[in-house]
């Protein structure tokens, strides 16, 4: 294959208050305090791949001035939730102070900066983030929640899914609707922005959706809604503004959770969809290729997030949660390579962002500086180092009764045959490429898997698998420290052809009872 050319750029997702609240804190006690002390907060990304930022003011309160839902002033001022005493004040006041003591409102400032430097401006909207639903209080909490819970306005107890999705707003109640739709509409109208970014990945459960047989009408009709106040917002301010959606990777699955990704591209009601893994980890073989071919009205994002999982336990998401690390930009490089080779029109990170006032130097700022100076064009995915590695669907946002794409670990019987393939995209033949593999043995004495398989990578025999150096295991615990390949695990590794294929297939036939507990190709 040829290397496919794409300059599609970075969407960056700024979080609400991870980032957002620490900037705002320091800019506004800054001495000589003006619009101008808030630019760093855009500049930082100017000369990089980002092309649009979407701005998160939406979590379960707005982070803008809002009388729809419960806002930054009335966190800030609230003294009782709950019926307990709370406080508010510590979380809230930079936001607080910018608007109420300098009289300016920040997202304002961002929205015109990005105009004036050549980016996208967008407003990102979690459509029913369920952050510490069981708390009794909690800082980003609105009203509503609590008129929610009283009213039964939730979607309680689902099958296969946390306890924490247990108090997603439900869809099906009209009054939940209307609530989100007047927040756009107000917000579209406060806000001249670029794109309006309905994020249901956090989250998708917006129905109980095994046994609300209209769900896919109660949504298409509210996805339509929102087409009309975004036509109305595009004649107030004479522009078009994009509608983007986040969704989970399949896009029957997500179907099946309500969202007619069919519908929408055939009624062209939205412009951007983004699949995107959720939190736990990142998934890397999304079906990029078949929202391409389903979606043909609508571009399509990959979507990249922050958390990297390799081993655990299949039906047990609470080993993904205790064992996972921050993915660096050669393992956001592997994804951006096999998604863009499958047709993906743009990179999008979630969960990656940078506050000016942090340390350059720092390794996390560096890492993700690196990151958008790679992952939004050809040129660089393609010339620089990328790490190819499966990862897994998280099971939580997989419908019930559905097996997610989790591939690791793969245990094989003696005398039984398997294989693994890993998305690579496009490959150069002057690439220096190698397979890493990882093997657990019922027998945990025994630790000799060139002994114990027969291996062939792309159809070729291989024989020449050695137990990776310590210097592979350093650049492998840059990434996923010890935790992630436990104890029991051997990490083996060997330089394999650089070959022009869009996957590369290791096919094992086992000698004794094994298990592959992880897979990767190392493209340098």
């Amino acid at each position: 294959m040829n290397c496919p050319k794409f300059s599609g750029g970075v969407i960056l997702n700024i979080d609400f208050n991870s980032v957002t609240f620490p900037f705002l804190e320091r800019a506004t006690e800054e001495e000589n305090f003006s619009r101008e002390t808030l630019y760093p907060f855009v500049d930082q990304y100017l000369g990089t791949h980002v092309k649009a930022l979407a701005f998160n003011t939406f979590c379960q309160c707005s982070a803008t001035p809002s009388k729809v839902w419960s806002d930054y002033e009335d966190l800030y001022n609230r003294k009782i939730e709950n019926g307990i005493a709370v406080d508010y004040t510590e979380d809230y006041k930079g936001l607080y102070r910018c608007y109420k003591v300098h009289g300016v409102d920040p997202f304002e400032v961002w929205i015109d900066r990005c105009r004036e430097k050549g980016l996208e401006a967008w407003l990102s909207l979690r459509m029913n983030d369920c952050h510490e639903p069981r708390a009794e209080t909690f800082f980003a909490r609105s009203d509503f929640f609590y008129e929610a819970k009283e009213k039964g306005w939730m979607n309680g107890i689902l099958p296969g899914h946390g306890l924490h999705y247990h108090y997603t707003y439900n869809y099906a109640v009209p009054e939940v609707r209307k609530k989100m739709l007047d927040y756009i509409e107000e917000q579209l109208d406060m806000y001249d922005v670029d794109a309006l970014e309905l994020d249901f990945s956090r989250e998708l459960i917006c129905f109980k959706y095994m046994e609300c047989d209209d769900k896919v009408e109660i949504m298409n009709d509210f996805i339509r809604n929102v087409k009309k106040i975004v036509t109305s917002a595009e004649e107030k301010h004479s522009h078009r503004i994009k509608i983007a959606v986040r969704l989970a990777r399949d896009i029957d699955q997500c179907k099946i959770f309500g969202f007619d990704a069919d519908t929408w591209n055939e009624e062209c009601l939205v412009d951007c969809i983004i699949p995107t893994p959720r939190y736990f980890t990142c998934d890397t073989d999304m079906p990029i290729n078949v929202w391409k071919e389903r979606c043909k009205n609508i571009e399509i994002g990959a979507g990249i997030e922050m958390n990297f999982c390799v081993q655990n336990n299949k039906s047990d998401i609470s080993a993904a949660s205790r064992n996972k690390a921050k993915i660096t930009s050669d393992v956001a490089n592997g994804m951006a390579a096999a998604y863009v080779c499958e047709g993906a029109d743009v990179a999008y990170l979630y969960n990656f962002f940078l506050n000016p006032y942090t340390d350059p130097s720092d390794s996390r700022t560096k890492n993700i500086f690196d990151m958008i100076n790679r992952v939004g064009k050809d040129e660089t995915i393609f010339s620089t180092r990328r790490r190819q590695i499966i990862m897994y669907q998280e099971r939580e946002i997989t419908p019930f009764g559905i097996e997610p794409y989790h591939p690791l670990p793969l245990e094989i019987a003696r005398g039984d045959s398997a294989s693994l393939s890993v998305p690579v995209g496009f490959v150069p033949s002057d690439k220096k490429v190698r397979i890493i593999l990882g093997f657990s043995h019922s027998d945990p004495n025994f630790k000799d898997a060139p002994n114990d398989i027969e291996l062939k990578i792309n159809g070729k025999p291989c024989r020449d698998l050695v137990v990776c150096d310590e210097e592979t295991l350093d650049s492998l615990r840059s990434y996923h420290g010890d935790s992630y390949v436990s104890r029991d695990v051997t990490l083996y590794s060997c330089d394999i052809p650089a070959e022009s294929l869009s996957r590369y297939t290791a096919e094992f036939n086992a000698k004794r009872d094994v298990v592959v507990e992880y897979m990767e190709i190392d493209i340098q």
